[in-house]
C-alpha cells in the first residue's frame, strides 16, 4: 500500500472522442433492477443479510 501513496490517480487526459464514447456508456436504465421503480424499493428495503 505504501507504493499506492504516490500514485496521481488523475494524471491522464481523455481526448473529446473518448469523452464522447464515455458519455454513449448511459442508457437511462439499469441492467438488473430500476432504482426508481416502488415495488423494487421496497423490495430491496425488506431485505435484511443472514447471519
Amino acid at each position: 500500500m505504501a507504493e499506492n501513496v504516490d500514485v496521481d490517480v488523475f494524471d491522464f487526459r481523455l481526448t473529446g472522442e473518448q469523452m464522447a464514447k464515455i458519455a454513449t456508456l448511459d442508457t437511462g436504465s439499469a441492467l438488473f433492477f430500476d432504482h426508481h421503480d416502488p415495488k423494487i424499493v421496497t423490495w430491496l428495503a425488506e431485505r435484511r443479510l443472514a447471519g
